[in-house]
């Protein structure tokens, strides 16, 4: 079996809790709590629920995560898609209609600082740095 069509799935009758890594592409159609990295593209359908904080070179939302998301390449949210947390990523691109609640740190030089200069709220973050709410969109260039 070739092993590049290959996708690691999290099935819509699905909970799973725990760490998922992965090397190509994996997309959540259920639920999932924990932690999520891979080196592929991770994709979140709508309906989808996942509470974890995320590190992939690329992130498709059109459901719910609830975590950081941390990203090498581009952070894609579509219009039904909702993140609740901090997000680095080289690229971003926010589709009418989608929900960002956090702190983003947004550009070619990304990977050099986390989230809200300094870290997340929750990390006691830079004096100064808060998350933004409804809806609300903050990235610096």
């Amino acid at each position: 079996m070739a092993e590049t069509g290959e996708t690691t799935v999290v099935g819509a009758d699905s909970h799973f809790k725990g760490e998922l890594t992965f090397e190509r592409t994996a997309k959540i159609i259920g639920r999932f709590d924990g932690k999520i990295s891979g080196n592929g593209i991770l994709n979140v359908a709508p309906n989808a629920q996942c509470k974890a904080d995320v590190t992939a070179s690329g992130v498709q939302v059109d459901g719910n995560i609830e975590g950081n998301v941390a990203c090498k390449d581009t952070v894609k949210l579509n219009g039904s898609g909702v993140v609740r947390g901090d997000i680095t990523a080289a690229k971003m691109v926010m589709a009418e209609g989608a929900a960002f609640y956090g702190m983003c740190n947004v550009g070619p030089e990304s990977s050099k600082q986390p989230a809200g200069r300094g870290g997340s709220p929750a990390q006691g973050g830079a004096p100064g740095a808060s998350t933004s709410g409804g809806g609300g969109e903050q990235s610096r260039k």
